[in-house]
């Protein structure tokens, strides 16, 4: 019994292409649609060349990429250290170069077991996330350097983020860096664990975000969301000496229950999947909206060290990158609460990475 569909397709146009990345618009008889080439996987295509594409995410209407994703035909492996192969065991397993395997020049750096010595660690669940979250501390930080660390989650491919590309050019984010089964950052590692050690010891970076690519899978159950990992990045921050934040999953629009004020995706991160320290940052809000907001935060132990602070400020941000505010098709002004959220963990992040820095010398 067949799980995905592949489907043979022309090449009609070539509408953005990167040194990572093909958009295409592909023809299967008189129906046009887009597809994804990732030419780390394989070939640059060309326009007119016949290619075989997966469609199985939009052939049951699923939010998946919302695309086609090209099959390569050839591909030729390229120079480098690394052995650690990502997508292990699948037609498309890919050799890539890890930053701890024992031939990479930064082997070393990874012999022990800590590596954060104090720096914040924001472990955001939603991948729209990650660019609020890097300029509000740059905001608040100007000369901050900001890693991200892509788990697998969401997206494998770290191209697949055009939020990232944007952030990288802007000069916001400092590195990419793709862990676990996630591939394609500007340093690869074999789990979250690494991943937040290279964002220290390699990127050096003063602040690390930790959340998934883009998409996000629930299926309404306790346990069932992808989410759940933010548990993993909380406890590898705790190991290594870092300072953990989950980043909270705040609204007040959104139609289900269970996502109405605090997140029981993020109470449920708290409770269950982590059970060590941690900092949680809550948005100053209107007080019918911030009591809603305390009564679901008193119930968690005390181990959850609450600190309500301001985060309105990333109203002014939002309104020069609009196109960086997105998130389940919402931007700032149709959900606040959301980003002000994410404000007030930047600040909190910003906090403690300032304590951290020596002053400037005179």
């Amino acid at each position: 019994m067949a799980v995905l569909n592949l489907k043979s397709v022309i090449v009609e146009a070539i509408g953005e292409e990167t040194a990572k990345i093909q958009v295409l618009s592909v023809r299967e008889g008189d129906k046009i649609a887009m597809a994804i080439n990732y030419l780390e996987l394989g070939e640059r295509v060309e326009v007119g060349q016949q290619v075989v594409v997966n469609t199985t995410a939009v052939d049951l209407s699923l939010g998946s990429g919302g695309c086609h994703f090209v099959i390569p035909a050839k591909a030729k492996l390229d120079k480098g250290w690394g052995h650690l192969m990502k997508l292990r065991y699948t037609p498309l397993q890919l050799r890539v170069n890890s930053a701890e395997e024992q031939d990479s020049p930064w082997h070393h750096l990874f012999q022990d077991d800590r590596g954060l010595e104090g720096r914040p660690v924001l472990a955001a669940e939603l991948h729209s996330m990650v660019a609020p979250l890097a300029l509000a501390i740059q905001h608040l930080d100007p000369k901050a350097s900001i890693a991200y660390v892509a788990t697998d989650g969401g997206a494998l491919p770290g191209a697949f983020s055009r939020s990232t590309v944007t952030l990288k050019e802007q000069g916001v984010l400092s590195h990419v860096i793709t862990s676990g089964h996630a591939f394609g950052g500007d340093i690869e590692t074999i789990n979250i664990f690494t991943g937040l050690q290279a964002a220290a010891r390699v990127a050096k970076a003063d602040y690390v975000i930790a959340a998934m690519g883009p998409g996000i899978a629930g299926t309404g159950t306790v346990y069932g969301f992808s989410g759940m990992e933010m548990g993993t990045v909380l406890q590898g921050a705790l190991a290594l000496g870092g300072q953990g934040i989950l980043v909270p999953r705040i609204g007040f629009v959104d139609q289900r229950r269970r996502h109405y004020g605090l997140s029981h995706h993020s109470l449920t991160v708290l409770t269950r999947a982590y059970i060590g320290p941690c900092q949680l940052p809550l948005p100053i809000l209107s007080r019918a909206k911030s009591r809603v907001i305390w009564d679901q935060a008193k119930l968690l132990p005390k181990r959850c060290r609450c600190r309500w602070l301001d985060g309105a400020f990333l109203a002014e941000i939002a309104e020069e990158h609009p196109q960086l505010f997105s998130s389940m098709g919402r931007g700032y002004q149709q959900n606040p609460e959301f980003f002000m959220a994410l404000g007030a963990a930047a600040r909190m992040a910003v906090t403690i990475g300032t304590g951290l820095k020596p002053p400037p010398r005179a």
